[in-house]
């Protein structure tokens, strides 16, 4: 159970949300890393070339190499904004220098373009409010810088100054703001993601939490099956309870009565999961108190139904069978309520104990009768859930009584574990690749061909 708990931890710490810093980090880097190689490699041909412009490439190196630290050392926020903003202060430089350096308006105009990919990675990075600022800001030193050029350096270029400066700021600042809308879209986009990424995440938590603990549920509820009880040697019992999901509304219960006497329920609550589990442990209780009260398995029945009817929050039905076996005399006496009609192997002939009465919760003045069977050496007594003959394979068909009487009359005849597991084995190939639809229970009672009718008790059987 431990290490059950311990993997959905494990579980649940891996869908834990990805901080915003973390994302940002994530994309920071390879950018940066990219950004350093290209400086590098303009380093080296800036040192062949033009040793001049030495500087610049160099502050380029230190601030690519100053993200990298502040990156590491979990500044995050401040080396995106000194990576977008240097990024972008570079491209205005490199502007500045083609119009008034080199007088060249078309590579002026083209690094001015691509003060667009400071625009975009400041809405990856840093978000739409620093898009519009930097937009702005972008817009105001382009026009700026178009101005002077037209009246200063290039008059001939644009006789009127507005005229050159309109012609070539105006298409440009569209062009920054276009891609600041789209960054606006993006992170509209992304917060939608966002909020649908948590909202599953938060789902998946709930349904880890919800199996966690329906896992801690059907574990306990599985030590509410008795093993098998040490009878004389004379009798055996083999059982078996199947849930279709994590918990079950079957359940089976062997009672050590008075004497040589043992009673033996087979039970089944309407419903299946949690629901069902909580009448199922209600439910038994309920009967196991009663069993201890009264000898005759009617008046349990009737006593049990009565007190589960006198309950107003029980909503809920029990179909149950409700024997007594003295495991010395063989002689059994049983009771039901709605439960499937136990199955008799005697002498390779298979034969249904009919006996009938209402489910417990059904109506609280319910009478239930009661038969006396005196078992014979040799003796197979099938009890089952309604979840074995409602089983179904790939083509909707019901396992059904014809089935289940077969399938107990091919089974191993003188052991009960045999003869649960043949039972169980041809279930499971009849349903095949389908799920199973319902709680199946089983429970096997074998009287030994040695036993002696009416005998003197018999010394207990090894386990």
């Amino acid at each position: 159970m431990a290490s059950q708990t311990s993997a959905q931890d494990l579980n649940l710490a891996d869908i834990e949300p990805q901080s915003d810093l973390r994302r940002k980090s994530d994309l920071l880097r390879p950018l940066n890393n990219s950004l350093l190689i290209l400086t590098l490699v303009g380093l080296t041909i800036t040192l062949l070339n033009n040793p001049s412009g030495l500087w610049v490439v160099g502050v380029s190196l230190f601030v690519n190499v100053l993200v990298m630290w502040l990156d590491r050392t979990g500044r995050t926020l401040l080396a995106a904004h000194l990576f977008t903003y240097w990024i972008n202060i570079g491209i205005l430089i490199y502007s500045y220098n083609n119009l008034y350096i080199a007088y060249s308006l078309p590579a002026g105009v083209i690094f001015a373009c691509v003060l667009a990919m400071s625009v975009m990675l400041a809405g990856m990075l840093l978000g739409i409010r620093y898009v519009i600022g930097l937009v702005t800001f972008n817009v105001i030193v382009l026009i700026g810088m178009l101005y002077f050029f037209f009246l200063l350096i290039d008059p001939l270029s644009s006789p009127n100054p507005d005229d050159g400066t309109i012609a070539y700021g105006v298409p440009i600042s569209a062009f920054l703001m276009m891609i600041a809308v789209i960054s606006w879209l993006y992170h509209r986009a992304l917060a939608h993601a966002s909020d649908r990424l948590e909202a599953a995440r938060q789902r998946i938590v709930r349904d880890e939490l919800l199996r966690r603990d329906l896992a801690v549920a059907r574990e306990l509820q599985q030590r509410l099956y008795p093993p098998p009880p040490l009878t004389n040697a004379g009798i055996s019992i083999a059982s078996r309870s199947e849930p279709a999901r994590e918990t079950s509304g079957d359940f089976y219960d062997f009672i050590p009565l008075d004497g040589d006497r043992l009673g033996i329920v087979v039970a089944d609550v309407t419903g299946k999961s949690i629901a069902a589990a909580l009448v199922m442990a209600m439910s038994r209780s309920t009967i196991r108190s009663e069993a201890t009260r009264h000898v005759s398995p009617a008046d349990v029945l009737r006593y049990a139904n009565q007190t589960l009817c006198q309950d107003n929050t029980f909503k809920q039905m029990i179909t149950a069978f409700y024997g007594v076996l003295d495991t010395r005399t063989l002689r059994l006496a049983i009771s039901n309520a709605g439960h499937p009609f136990p199955v008799l192997r005697r002498d390779g002939r298979i034969s249904e104990l009919e006996i009938c009465g209402l489910p417990l919760g059904a109506r609280a003045e319910a009478i239930y009768i009661e038969q006396i069977i005196q078992l014979q050496p040799g003796d197979q007594l099938v009890l089952i859930s309604d979840g074995l003959l409602e089983e179904q394979n790939s083509r909707r068909e019901l396992f059904g009584f014809e089935r289940m009487l077969a399938t107990i009359a091919n089974a191993h005849s003188h052991d009960p574990e045999h003869t649960l597991d043949d039972i169980w084995q041809t279930v499971a190939r009849f349903r095949g690749a389908s799920e199973q639809s319902d709680d199946i229970t089983l429970v096997v009672v074998q009287v030994a061909p040695s036993a002696v009718v009416g005998g003197a008790a018999s010394p207990l059987a090894d386990d």
